[in-house]
């Protein structure tokens, strides 16, 4: 493989790009400490363009609660414009917890878990957003240059066809099927079709569809098979010089993929040429096994600056081995983890609370 030019380069002209999907607090079990950040698919792709100087407008449903105001302070900070996130008094904000395990091979890996763990039930999940609000982002004023979903609901294909209707470049990244006749119109809808062997990998079919221009098979360390004008290629992994966590690998990929062809819509498929594309996904892996260095699916965001950011791609790009002698020096987190996370224990504890009020008073 040649060299490829990973220079980090911001936008100039703020193009927009419209997520739908999961946005949701992250709670990553470190291996020197617990913290939560913004976190979800659409969250962090959101999260990283914006860092890269999109406009980047998320498209989900929250709740009133400490983890919604997570998410919109840590998003407010990155300048995610937060206008399309509801907030609603009978839903919770989604909550994920991130724990690292021992693979069979020895290897530090991740797990995603959705239970409490002071009580065992279930904690808040991913509600699609509402029709509602994909009508109040087509009568507003923004004009996407590209369309994210990760999830597929009414709103989302509605959203979708009014984004190619409006010359976005459409990528959609699932992460399992749902619906399989609104799974089909996403594909059918979207330009690029990106997905991880492991989560998808067995859907033949996925490989075989003809409506995406691009089609995109991660495969971890493997790196990724790609799909360009019928035939397949690969394209192998970078060699990360300090491996921590591969949690969000595939969203720094998107992002990175996005932000290299996404600012024109879809009006680049027609002249996009296959160096170009390469080009795209390569800054895309370079961006993934930079953040690998870090705990979080965007810890490089926490512990880096953009100038540190493209320090470490230049090394990447030149096969230097300096970069795993750099300090890993971390930054401020982005929230504060409550003792009570679901609503279960939250009630509990309310109710323990003013029994001890009311044993109180009675003593009194």
């Amino acid at each position: 493989m040649t060299r490829v030019d990973l220079a980090l380069r911001l936008v100039t002209n703020e193009p927009a790009c419209i997520g739908v999907g999961l946005v949701a607090a992250d709670i990553v079990e470190g291996s020197s400490e617990e913290f939560v950040a913004a976190g979800g698919s659409c969250g962090n792709v959101m999260a990283i363009l914006a860092w890269l100087g999109w406009k980047s407008f998320p498209v989900a449903r929250m709740g009133p609660d400490w983890a919604a105001r997570v998410i919109r302070k840590a998003l407010d900070a990155l300048g995610v414009q937060d206008k399309f996130l509801s907030e609603e008094s009978s839903i919770q904000t989604p909550i994920v917890i991130q724990r690292f395990v021992e693979d069979p091979k020895g290897k530090r890996v991740h797990r995603f878990s959705l239970a409490c763990p002071e009580c065992g039930g279930w904690l808040p999940r991913y509600r699609a957003s509402t029709l509602a609000q994909a009508n109040e982002v087509i009568e507003s004023s923004v004009i996407p240059k590209t369309l994210y979903m990760d999830r597929v609901s009414p709103a989302a294909l509605r959203l979708a066809a009014w984004a190619q209707e409006k010359g976005a470049l459409i990528v959609f990244e699932p992460s399992s099927i749902g619906d399989e006749r609104q799974f089909q119109r996403a594909v059918d809808f979207c330009h690029v079709l990106k997905f991880s062997h492991d989560r998808l990998g067995h859907v033949r079919d996925l490989r075989e569809t003809q409506r995406p221009k691009v089609i995109i098979e991660t495969r971890a360390d493997e790196g990724l098979r790609l799909r360009w004008r019928g035939h397949w290629s690969e394209l192998p992994a970078f060699d990360t010089p300090r491996f921590l966590d591969g949690a969000g690998a595939g969203d720094w990929c998107s992002a990175g993929l996005i932000h290299h062809l996404g600012t024109s819509g879809a009006k680049i498929i027609d002249t996009l040429q296959k160096p170009r594309l390469l080009a795209a996904l390569r800054f895309g892996q370079a961006l993934a096994a930079v953040n690998c260095g870090f705990e979080g699916a965007r810890g490089a965001m926490m512990a880096l600056t953009r100038a540190q950011l493209a320090k470490r791609l230049t090394t990447l790009a030149a096969k230097k081995p300096e970069a795993a002698a750099e300090a890993e020096d971390l930054g401020p987190r982005e929230g504060d983890i409550p003792k009570r996370l679901c609503a279960t224990c939250s009630t509990s504890d309310r109710q323990e609370k003013s029994k001890k009020r009311k044993a109180s008073s009675r003593r009194a």
